[in-house]
């Protein structure tokens, strides 16, 4: 153990890099299979993470074989072969695995709880069976994966492990077969992201970001070199600087892993923040649409009392607005909502800028109608039936007649209130009331019968006055039930007669004659969102089918979505029976509304408000777009991977770029120039990141995204844009060429102390 230590210890920085590679692998894996677990989530979004983990890693395992190629040499001489070899090399490698695992397992356990508690408002378990298998799983794995890197520098001559001078490496045969079968892959996941048929995750799809990315990062490094070979002869005319960069550009493979990475984990990354943006934006979007403006206040009534209600409280109609909705979940077609059109510009104003639903404004409003609602007023604790009843025609005696006055009650449940009134032989007019229960928060009148008894064919009387709660129904406009018949009579007379001094009605002797309000039988004007097939009829709150007079057709309207049908409420309610049990009733609530007008509101309907933040977090939650926050804190973990891989390799390249430039001074050529050619090289390396980042990005975004399981929309949601904005691709770009001029320079900024050519001295001796 104290010789394992010991080695340990010598190579410190490689079983450092191979500790933290664990790590963060480990470590990213705990937080993304946890925040799933908690959010609901697919836990196969860790599998880019894996990938990336999988390409980085057998670097590593070939690094530390390589520094101990004399080691491993000298074993070979002394007959050491096979287990016995195996289990010399992997000692250590065993022991940084073991320690990156534990670390990793509780940096994840500790940042999981805090992202839970930040995005999910409590902490989740991070650490159960499955995340500890999978834990120990990427612990073997990574084992594995190192050993495959050993094994190169196991297969090597023994005269080129203990000689000591390394020479470059070729590409080979396996490695340009692993380049050619992530290009084939990156192929393979786009067609299945645009070929998916279901919401399920799909592994090959998941992985593509990674796949696209590994596979413009090998294409641009091959084009790298190409140019480079093609420009070395060209550049030695133009100065010695540009000749040393084509000519390490050409001929070196060193920067092909970590420039792979550091494409790979910058493109999942834009795809990540172009995901994560596009579902920000739709979940803004659908919560405005379903909020429908600043302040919504759930009312437990039905939608003629709220109607009612914002009559009352705001006469004027400047702040308050009754909508209902009934979102039919199993049926999209039947998906209606229903607002006060008259009010909405007042209410609405600019709420829904911005939002797909921005331009429907002035077809709303168009919606309102003069005919006002069969409504009674709100906040009277008793509301009574008045009666005056003239008699047209001539009655051998007196007679009694019924009035059945049939309403949606208080309790949004349907009544009837009877009043029983004596005919009277001449034309005198009588009167008669009764009261009108659970009227208090208003009635919505839908029925007027008549009965009478069997006396005089010819009677006919005149409806003068019938008020209840402020509202008189003699004055509106009714026409016959649907089940009434025609009356035929010698004068020619009608069943019914609107006057300008009452409803002048022809009961049917010893039956019960039935009128509705003219308005029911009406066309109801809509506007109707483009996915739907209305089939020409328009369903009332209550349920009841009125023909849909069509005004207009938008993509997406305000509480409705993409598919339904938005209605004016007041000419809905004419007729309507009571809120159907999957109805949602609100009263809406313009910003700014004053402070007295919100309280004395609240307390009328006993529930607070609404806000856009509430509908925002009602969105979400309902979406699943936790998944977007997942993939990003995948995406995190993942530039941690590339970050690593890259530092790894330029600590490796320090050494030898040192002994090149010394070379370079024993020929003559001074340190500015070496420097000058490192500085040129390190830029057009993090321009090519930049260009393979971008070109990736777009890529993945429009190939990928769509297929990805960002959310799961709510039936007549608007679509998720999953459009690529270049700003979004540019940022990722950015950063992934910062970390490669900021570490990469590391590698790059020599001192003169350290690249004198006595140094070549020291090696060869």
């Amino acid at each position: 153990m104290t010789r394992v230590l010991r080695g340990a210890w010598s190579r410190r920085g490689a079983l450092g890099t191979l500790v933290a590679m664990t790590a963060v692998v480990v470590g990213g894996t705990v937080v993304v299979l946890g925040f799933a677990r908690a959010a609901g989530t697919s836990a196969l979004l860790t599998a880019p993470l894996l990938l990336l983990g999988a390409v980085a890693v057998p670097s590593i395992g070939r690094e530390l074989a390589t520094a101990r190629r004399e080691e491993i040499g000298l074993a070979r001489l002394r007959g050491v072969h096979g287990g016995r070899l195996w289990r010399f090399l992997l000692a250590e490698p065993l022991l940084a695995v073991v320690l990156g695992t534990l670390a990793g397992a509780g940096v994840g356990w500790l940042a999981g709880r805090l992202v839970t508690t930040a995005w999910l408002g409590e902490a989740a378990p991070m650490l159960c069976g499955s995340t500890l298998g999978v834990a120990l799983g990427i612990a073997a794995g990574a084992l594995a994966l190192v050993m495959v890197g050993s094994a190169l520098a196991l297969r090597e001559p023994l005269a080129l492990q203990v000689a000591p001078a390394r020479r470059p490496r070729a590409a080979t045969t396996a490695a340009l077969f692993l380049g050619v079968l992530v290009i084939v892959g990156a192929g393979v996941a786009a067609y299945r992201a645009r070929a998916a048929t279901t919401a399920e995750p799909d592994a090959v799809v998941l992985l593509g970001p990674a796949l696209v990315g590994l596979a413009l990062g090998q294409v641009a490094v091959w084009l790298l070199r190409v140019l480079a070979r093609v420009a070395t002869g060209p550049t030695a005319a133009r100065g010695l600087a540009p000749m040393l960069v084509a000519r390490r550009l050409a001929r070196t493979d060193d920067l092909a892993t970590p420039v792979r990475l550091v494409v790979a984990a910058a493109v999942v990354g834009a795809l990540a923040l172009t995901g994560a943006v596009a579902v920000g934006r739709w979940a803004d979007d659908q919560a405005r649409l379903d909020a429908g403006a600043p302040l919504a206040f759930r009312v437990d009534g039905g939608a003629a009392q709220a109607l009612a209600l914002t009559h009352r409280l705001d006469p004027e109609g400047r702040w308050l607005m009754a909508a209902a909705t009934v979102p039919s979940e199993g049926r999209p077609g039947e998906r209606r909502a229903f607002v006060d059109a008259a009010r909405y510009d007042a209410v609405v104003g600019d709420f829904l800028d911005g939002t797909p639903a921005a331009g429907v404004g002035p077809a709303v409003a168009a919606l309102a109608t003069e005919t006002p609602p069969l409504v009674t007023e709100a906040g009277a604790r008793v509301i009574e039936l008045h009666v005056e009843l003239q008699t047209l025609s001539d009655l051998a005696a007196p007679g009694r007649l019924v009035l059945h006055l049939t309403y949606v009650a208080g309790g949004d449940y349907t009544t009837t209130v009877s009043l029983p009134v004596r005919v009277a032989a001449g034309d005198g007019v009588v009167r008669a009331r009764t009261e009108a229960a659970d009227c208090e928060a208003a009635c919505s009148v839908t029925s007027l019968a008549v009965e009478r008894g069997p006396g005089d064919a010819d009677l006919r009387v005149l409806l003068r006055r019938a008020e209840l709660g402020g509202l008189d129904l003699a004055r509106q406009a009714w026409v016959p039930g649907p089940d009434a018949e025609p009356v035929d009579d010698l004068d020619g007379g009608r069943l019914l007669v609107n006057r300008p001094d009452g409803m002048e009605i022809a009961p049917e002797p010893d039956a019960i004659t039935t009128v509705v309000p003219e308005a029911s039988t009406r066309p109801l004007a809509a506007l109707v969102a483009a996915g739907t097939d209305p089939r020409g009829v328009v369903r009332t709150p209550g349920g009841d089918e009125r023909p849909l007079a069509r005004v207009a057709t938008a993509g997406t309207l305000p509480l409705v979505g993409s598919v339904g049908t938005l209605a004016d409420l007041p000419s809905a309610l004419a007729g309507s029976g009571p809120t159907v049990s999957t109805g949602q009733v609100a009263v809406l609530a313009a910003a700014g509304t004053p402070d007295a007008l919100v309280a004395e509101l609240t307390t009328a309907v006993g529930t607070r408000p609404r806000t856009p933040a509430d509908a925002h977090r009602d969105v979400w939650a309902a979406s699943g777009a936790d998944q977007a926050r997942a993939q990003a804190l995948m995406a995190v973990a993942a530039a941690l991977v590339a970050l690593l891989a890259l530092a790894a390799e330029v600590a490796r390249q320090l050494r030898g770029y040192r002994h090149d430039v010394a070379a370079l001074r024993v020929l003559g050529i001074g340190l500015g120039t070496a420097r000058r050619a490192g500085r040129a090289e390190l830029a057009l390396v993090a321009g090519l990141v930049v260009v393979a980042v971008v070109a990736g990005g777009w890529l993945a975004a429009r190939l990928l995204l769509a297929g990805l399981p960002l959310l799961s929309p709510p039936i007549a949601s608007t679509p998720l844009d999953t459009s690529p904005a270049v700003v979004w691709l540019l940022v990722p770009a950015a950063l992934a060429a910062a970390a490669v001029l900021l570490v990469g320079g590391r590698a790059r900024a020599v001192r003169a102390s350290e690249t004198r050519p006595a140094i070549l001295r020291n090696e060869e001796g």
